[in-house]
């Protein structure tokens, strides 16, 4: 490798880890706020911090593993191919639930969202896709109680 692209290389790493140490700067100092609000009632349902505290956990995560992994900002293509893959998922999820109820619009919806990511396989996608239906699924009609059938049309 020559020395620019050595040079560019340890820069790009530079702003990378400082960005995720940023983004999971932000994350800690939210999940301290948001601490303060109950995470669940007495009543055993969700309090007013219950998502609060679960979205800046997952800035704070996703923070961490920014720093650790970072890469360079990908193609313009690659861009219109994720941003593309992102809005089929969306249509996906809103036009399969009403018809084929929550875990195989969670399972679409999430494979379609992997897609976005280059360098997956289709059998990895579809068993990432089906662990996150059902991670939603324990989620959203477990926990929160969602009003919706898992299976089948409403």
């Amino acid at each position: 490798m020559s020395e620019p692209q050595l040079t560019r290389n340890r820069i790009m790493g530079g702003k990378l880890l400082a960005s995720g140490l940023l983004l999971a700067g932000l994350g800690l100092a939210a999940l301290l706020l948001a601490s303060e609000q109950p995470f669940r009632l007495p009543s055993g349902r969700p309090g007013p911090g219950f998502v609060p505290n679960l979205l800046a956990a997952c800035l704070l995560g996703l923070g961490l593993l920014h720093a650790v992994v970072g890469r360079a900002a990908p193609t313009v293509i690659g861009v219109a191919r994720a941003g593309a893959m992102l809005c089929g998922a969306v249509a996906a999820f809103a036009l399969l639930l009403p018809v084929a109820g929550f875990l195989p619009a969670c399972w679409a919806t999430g494979s379609l969202a992997l897609t976005a990511a280059p360098g997956w396989r289709l059998p990895t996608l579809l068993a990432v896709g089906a662990l996150i239906a059902t991670v939603a699924a324990v989620l959203f009609v477990g926990l929160l109680g969602a009003a919706t059938p898992l299976i089948g049309p409403r």
